[in-house]
């Protein structure tokens, strides 16, 4: 038996998510909030496979202004976008932006977990 390669299968997943009559969880959601945004910015120059660092820039500074305003270095995002573009093309991919989203998401678990511990000690 001839099995579909595994991207094919999780395209097929999410065109599922995406088209299910039945109301997607919470992580599901997530992960279309995700692709929704990306896809929001990377569409404003044409080619909507990838953000330009504009609007990598917009990006963050709409949707990440929170993490922006404590970042005490004016010039993070081209930090940022140095360390996502891995393949040095100037452009970040989805695959590139999605690490970015997972890095941040690490560390507020980390500041989450931290919290969680002195609260549990105060008590």
């Amino acid at each position: 038996m001839l099995l579909p390669h595994p991207v094919l299968l999780v395209s097929l997943l999410c065109l599922c998510i995406l088209l299910s009559a039945a109301m997607p969880s919470q992580l599901e959601r997530s992960m279309q909030s995700l692709i929704t945004v990306f896809h929001r910015y990377a569409d404003k120059d044409g080619d909507c496979n990838t953000l330009s660092k504009k609007e990598l820039k917009e990006l963050m500074q709409t949707e990440l202004g929170s993490f922006l305003k404590s970042q005490k270095d004016p010039a993070a995002i081209d930090k940022i976008m140095k360390d996502l573009d891995q393949n040095g093309d100037g452009k970040v991919s989805f695959e590139e932006f999605v690490s970015l989203v997972v890095g941040l998401s690490i560390a507020c678990e980390q500041i989450y977990q931290l919290h969680t511990q002195k609260v549990a000690a105060k008590k």
